[in-house]
């Protein structure tokens, strides 16, 4: 592994010098392309490369919709390595890796494309290549010449180039960026905002769970609290409603028939139930549009209320009413929708830990 990164390194080290900041032609790019196959040819001698069809094609089918938003013609494209160690990360000329482990830590097509979109951001504003300029302190002769004389001539250059630190150590500034034109890319693209907070306050519970864990890139500087911050804040600079219900698709409310009732479930528990007709049916889908409108998992359990509205008493749901008296013999009562709610509200947060819902 350390020969791996030390040979990564010396990749960037090459495109530190071939793609300075004013050489952003035709050529550059190839270069930019054939050295991360390079590097990326090395990497899969070290981690297997998994190639199931049906995950690779639900890859490419959620970074399709992410590469419209990003700013160079790279060929972007999704690998998976089998490797249990939580991490994704891409190299130059735009390949993006996930872990298997990443992968099934991930609970949502939404948080897939919230890594993938803050991977992309990396890849296609050149981060890796600004890092190895910044980082290095071999000068372009030096390196000239270990090139030219592959490395016999300057040993010592290349035992310092083998131990510097992994290429994915990116500096605040980097990092930030990524998130944040990550979260705009996300955003463009038409998936749930919130997963880029969800999928961070997952890996922040599995911090203080598991201290000792490694999740790779994405538990480096910046904390990961404070990148939840952060990204909460410039959703609502940007007035973007951050619902974390439809980043990890709970709290859905659906329809069933058992026998003579028409049942109403949120997620796998029932909150309230009607005798079959045409008021049952009526009644239960309006509740139905409420709770999927208002029943957020930032929903406060005392904005869920049964209230008295105009001598009618009703249950509100935030801002919205979601069943009213009377209610036909044998119905739940009013009282009950509420209880049912709250616990299929409280059942949704336990999916999803370390989150500050009120924020």
């Amino acid at each position: 592994m350390t020969r791996f990164f030390g040979y990564m390194r010396l990749i960037l080290l090459l495109l530190a010098l071939l793609l300075s900041s004013s050489d952003l032609s035709a050529d550059s790019l190839e270069k930019e392309i054939a050295l991360g196959k390079k590097a990326s040819a090395e990497l899969e001698k070290m981690w297997e490369r998994t190639t199931e069809p049906a995950r690779t094609a639900h890859l490419d089918m959620i970074l399709s919709r992410l590469t419209p938003f990003t700013t160079r013609p790279l060929p972007f494209e999704v690998r998976v390595v089998r490797e249990n160690m939580i991490n994704a990360f891409s190299l130059p000329g735009g390949i993006v890796y996930f872990t298997t482990g990443m992968l099934d830590f991930l609970r949502t097509d939404a948080e897939i494309a919230a890594i993938m979109a803050h991977e992309l951001v990396h890849a296609d504003r050149r981060h890796a290549v600004i890092q190895a300029a910044r980082s290095t302190k071999i000068s372009a002769a030096a390196l000239a010449l270990m090139i030219a004389s592959r490395g016999a001539a300057a040993p010592m250059i290349l035992t310092s180039m083998l131990q510097v630190a992994v290429t994915n150590s990116y500096s605040i500034e980097l990092e930030k960026e990524a998130d944040k034109e990550g979260f705009k890319i996300l955003v463009s693209a038409g998936f749930p905002p919130a997963a880029m907070v969800t999928v961070l306050e997952a890996m922040l519970f599995d911090q203080m769970k598991r201290p000792n864990i490694d999740l790779g890139v994405f538990m480096t500087h910046p904390e990961v609290a404070e990148r939840i911050d952060y990204i909460l804040d410039m959703a609502e600079d940007m007035k973007i409603p951050m619902h974390r219900k439809r980043a990890l698709n709970l709290l859905h409310p659906a329809l069933s028939e058992e026998g003579n009732f028409i049942i109403l479930k949120v997620d796998s528990i029932e909150v309230w139930r009607y005798p079959k007709g045409e008021e049952g049916g009526h009644a239960l889908e309006k509740a139905a549009a409420a709770i999927e409108s208002s029943l957020q998992m930032e929903t406060p359990p005392y904005d869920i209320q049964v209230i008295d509205l105009e001598g009618v008493r009703s249950l509100r749901i935030g801002p919205l009413i979601a069943a009213r008296d009377p209610l036909p013999e044998g119905v739940p009562s009013l009282e009950h929708l509420r209880e049912s709610l709250i616990k299929a509200l409280l059942s949704a947060r336990s999916e999803h830990h370390s989150s500050s819902y009120h924020r």
